[in-house]
């Protein structure tokens, strides 16, 4: 294979695993913000949503190493194995995302929309920065299209 197939080896790797990194980000991002409403209006959050958010959170930082050890280690066997076990346990990780946030693959219009942040129209739960809240809450239209995108970018990441 040579010098130069291992180089472009190592970059197709380090590739892969930045888009994997950009699509845990992507979600974990998106549910810290749901868990940030919800926490911040006193309202009672689902496992499920606890699950997401642990499990991309534990995914960023495991792609963020992978990307940085792939140049570094990637030749070493040791490496290699634990490389491959990590990368199927992740990927079992993001399917698991997949099926978490599956409520994404719905409508995001009219008058029953599923959200992590409720249930209801679509223009329903915009309460922005009312009473004593710190946190601004989206419609639940804008919260089911941040669902979706963390449904597509967890199939993407798989």
């Amino acid at each position: 294979m040579g010098k130069f197939g291992g180089l472009a080896l190592r970059g197709l790797q380090t590739f892969l695993y930045f888009v994997a990194f950009c699509c845990s980000a992507i979600i974990l991002g998106f549910y810290s913000y749901f868990l940030a409403v919800q926490a911040d209006r006193n309202v009672d959050i689902p496992t499920w949503q606890k699950a997401v958010e642990g499990i991309s959170g534990a995914a960023v930082l495991y792609t963020i190493l992978a990307c940085v050890l792939t140049c570094c280690i990637g030749g070493i066997t040791f490496f290699a194995f634990l490389g491959i076990v990590l990368d199927l346990l992740f990927t079992a990780g993001f399917v698991a995302l997949a099926v978490l946030t599956r409520d994404g693959s719905h409508s995001c219009t009219g008058d029953s929309v599923t959200s992590p942040l409720g249930t209801g129209p679509a223009d329903q739960g915009a309460g922005g920065f009312n009473n004593d809240n710190v946190t601004y809450q989206f419609s639940n239209g804008a919260a089911c299209r941040f669902n979706k995108a963390c449904f597509s970018v967890a199939i993407v990441g798989a």
